[in-house]
């Protein structure tokens, strides 16, 4: 049977005919639902991403969307958005080769712990017979190969590429030939071995768009209320949470609870006008790596220069077409995270640095106090640290670091903040928790750390960890919870190690 979906004739099998008609039936249904809650404007990217999906699967064979299976579509709020399970969360699917194959196996493994869905190939031709079963997003490729020129091995990326998978070279050549053959092969990324898994991680998220975890958060500061509606509007299209503003005053009263990805001022407003509120906002360290971009109707060269010189990092002139804003918008906004990503992050463990978790902290301990919300502040020491350095040595001690880190980044929620407090020292702020509530899920993560083998040179050897939990929301200050998780964590030491113990439980 043939449907015709936006212009296309799709040709739906009789057996996956009455299927299809039930998932169109439930989605017609789920949306009529969700327009009680939400406007057809949001809901209409959802469907046409739909549409979409239907009309690109049907080229392939099996079409994914019509295969047996016991899911059915539905809509999921997600804060202001909805997303639709033609699109669902799904593990993303990476192929690894290399002609290494102890070293691919490794790595292979190493990603499936950050919730991939990996397989490894020993070479190229071996993905090719595979490569029509399955669905792949990104192919993680070494450049060199026995037996295959690296011209080859960059036609073939460049095949993936067209074919709409993303693909990273990993190799231990990166001469300037190298690169530029790269580019022009469309390749995403380039990973120099040798390389720590974290590094990998987070160039895989980069390229598969997985950083977004959230909306990305704007303050629009405009005393045209017209300005601001309109721009809105198209920001909210591109998953932006815009948070208009007619002055700089209101802004300022705000900026704890909204900790913005972006400012956008206008140039000339009354009493407190862009370039002055762009300086104010630079004296503040949090917002350092924060972009801040002026619109205007001046097109002055002085005007740019002056705004550029207080700490703009960039000035529009408002009859730039919208749709180029907003494409200058989104760029300012990934590049700055992804450069405060890497400036926050300790090297080693791939969790906040000492600074970066203290200032989350503080925002959050300002924000629970505000908003009477529940909070809980964890520290975890490394049991008996010093005897791994001394019977391994130092290089072992940072292996099992870097383990801790990475257990507690994948086993936690994106909303919870963690960091290197001191050397093998974290601290986790538990963002709407409280210590009981949270205990639940440090013990899990202590069990499987404590379960887990670490090898040094053909030696096997295991750690624990202890950690002291405080309740952030009842403390007067964060010196003060700091100090009670701190107590916490020494009865967790006194009482044997390896375990977590609450502060109100020993006060």
């Amino acid at each position: 049977m043939f449907y015709i979906v936006r212009g296309v004739a799709i040709n739906i099998p009789n057996e996956f005919e009455a299927k299809f008609k039930t998932q169109l039936k439930v989605l017609v249904r789920q949306w009529a639902d969700a327009r009680k809650q939400k406007s057809f404007r949001q809901i209409a990217p959802d469907i046409d991403s739909l549409m979409s999906d239907l009309t690109v699967n049907a080229q392939k064979t099996p079409n994914p969307m019509l295969i047996e299976d016991d899911q059915t579509f539905i809509f999921e709020s997600n804060g202001q958005s909805t997303s639709v399970a033609a699109k669902k969360k799904r593990r993303r699917s990476i192929a690894v080769v290399d002609s290494d194959k102890p070293s691919g196996l490794v790595i292979t493994a190493l990603i499936a712990e950050f919730n991939f869905n990996v397989e490894y190939f020993n070479n190229i031709t071996e993905l090719n017979e595979r490569q029509s079963t399955h669905r792949l997003d990104l192919v993680l490729l070494d450049v060199l190969m026995p037996e295959v020129s690296t011209k080859h091995v960059f036609e073939f990326a460049a095949t993936l590429n067209r074919s709409g998978i993303k693909v990273i070279s990993y190799s231990g050549l990166f001469d300037f030939e190298t690169r530029l053959a790269a580019v022009r092969a469309g390749i995403s990324d380039f990973i120099v071995k040798p390389t720590s898994i974290l590094g990998i991680i987070e160039k895989i998220k980069r390229v598969l768009n997985l950083q977004q975890t959230r909306d990305y958060k704007i303050v629009f500061i405009d005393d045209q209320k017209s300005m601001g509606e309109f721009y809105q509007t198209l920001l909210e299209d591109a998953r932006c949470e815009v948070h208009f503003m007619d002055s700089v005053q209101a802004m300022f009263n705000g900026l704890d609870d909204i900790h913005p990805d972006l400012f956008i001022f206008d140039m000339n407003m009354p009493q407190v006008d862009g370039l002055e509120a762009t300086k104010m906002i630079r004296q503040q360290k949090q917002f350092d790596f924060t972009p801040i971009i002026i619109l205007t109707a001046d097109e002055q060269i002085e005007t740019k220069l002056s705004a550029l010189q207080g700490g703009a990092d960039d000035v529009i002139v408002k009859s730039t077409p919208p749709a180029l804003v907003i494409q200058l918008l989104l760029t300012h906004l990934k590049r700055s995270l992804s450069v405060r990503e890497s400036v926050s992050k300790d090297s080693l463990t791939g969790v906040l640095t000492h600074g970066q978790i203290m200032e989350a902290a503080m925002t959050n301990f300002r924000l629970s106090k505000r908003h009477k919300s529940q909070c809980a502040i964890a520290m975890l020491d490394i049991d008996r640290f010093k005897a791994v350095n001394d019977a391994f040595g130092h290089a072992a001690g940072d292996k099992v670091l870097s383990g801790l880190g990475q257990l507690l980044s994948r086993s936690l929620r994106s909303t919870d903040r963690i960091g290197r407090y001191s050397g093998e020292e974290f601290m986790i702020v538990l963002v709407g928790s409280t210590p009981k509530e949270s205990i639940q899920r440090l013990n899990s993560i202590k069990d499987e750390f404590a379960a887990s083998d670490f090898e040094f040179r053909g030696k096997v050897f295991r750690c624990t960890f202890s950690a002291g939990l405080a309740d952030l929301a009842q403390s007067q200050s964060l010196p003060q919870a700091v100090n009670q998780s701190d107590q916490a964590l020494y009865a967790s030491k006194e009482g044997g190690r390896n375990k977590i113990t609450i502060f109100d439980s020993i006060s």
